[in-house]
């Protein structure tokens, strides 16, 4: 163990071979392991027959930690020694959207909110594909993950309309609006003391 250590500060990239096609094994392993909290809620309720917002709601909040997580790996890269992606703005800007995708997929809530999960999922696998700095490996990798949270997302609306629960869209709409205070409250009339008589 303590060559490896001692060698880890020198060949920082040694097990960034662009040309290995499939994954190694502690990447797959952990990899397919994360899809577990994407597909868990979705089949439970199938299972259950039971349509259940909070899983809904577990569903959304791990795939706004997987969206940062995807940010947080281009910003890792920039900053690994050796490495020949520059930490410049192109670069940077790119690791914190996916953060921001997330957290407004939270602040939206259940079914509006998966639109920025969405959008942020297709959006960071296509640029990670076109852009250099990852293995092949990691290519692959990411469109077999990112095609398993997509799925995911179509069992759990298939579940949403399959017990009338919908889209959603308009009480979606209506509870975002009360969560943030954005329904204008109603003012009482004043009751008029005067004797109708």
């Amino acid at each position: 163990s303590s060559g490896i250590n001692a060698e880890w500060p020198l060949r920082p990239g040694r097990n960034m071979s662009t040309g290995r096609v499939l994954p190694p094994v502690p990447a797959l392993t952990l990899g397919t392991s994360g899809l577990i909290p994407f597909v868990a809620p979705p089949l439970i309720m199938m299972y259950t027959e039971v349509f259940c917002e909070n899983l809904e709601f577990a569903h959304l909040a791990y795939s706004a930690t997987i969206l940062s997580f995807l940010g947080g790996i281009r910003w890792g890269l920039t900053l690994t020694a050796g490495s020949k992606e520059a930490p410049n703005w192109r670069n940077l800007s790119y690791s914190v959207v996916p953060s921001l995708l997330g957290w407004s997929g939270l602040l939206l809530h259940a079914p509006l909110g998966y639109i920025p999960i969405s959008i942020g999922l297709a959006a960071t696998c296509i640029i990670d594909i076109a852009w250099a700095g990852y293995p092949v490996w990691h290519k692959v990798l990411r469109v077999l993950l990112t095609a398993g949270a997509f799925v995911s997302i179509y069992l759990l609306f298939q579940v949403r309309v399959q017990h009338n629960a919908g889209f959603g869209v308009e009480e979606s709409i209506n509870n975002l609006k009360a969560r943030y205070g954005l329904v204008q409250m109603k003012t009482e009339e004043p009751t008029s003391t005067a004797d109708s008589s």
